[in-house]
């Protein structure tokens, strides 16, 4: 069955950018996932779980209310064994 994810709001993508041990689904720095409210693919559910109000925040305009940049924070993995660290951007449509 093929799916079809219709592109509501702002664009939202998370890049590994550090790994602390071995991720349990095998993600790694360099990897980028397309995530929404519809839409979390490849991506670890686990993780997902945890940052998907902030992914809701972002494709729909809202900020981050602390850092430099309101479009992009830093997050990391709620498994304290192998901590996967991910860059959470808006990219505006």
């Amino acid at each position: 069955m093929s799916v079809s994810y219709p592109q509501i709001g702002n664009k939202v993508v998370a890049k590994v950018v550090e790994t602390k041990g071995d991720c349990t689904i095998g993600m790694k720095p360099g990897d980028e996932f397309e995530l929404s409210l519809h839409k979390c693919g490849e991506f670890c559910g686990y993780f997902y779980h945890n940052i998907i109000n902030w992914i809701t925040m972002l494709q729909f305009g809202g900020t981050f209310p602390v850092g430099k940049d309101p479009d992009l924070m830093i997050w990391e993995c709620p498994n304290p064994a192998n901590r996967v660290k991910i860059e959470l951007k808006r990219v505006k449509s």
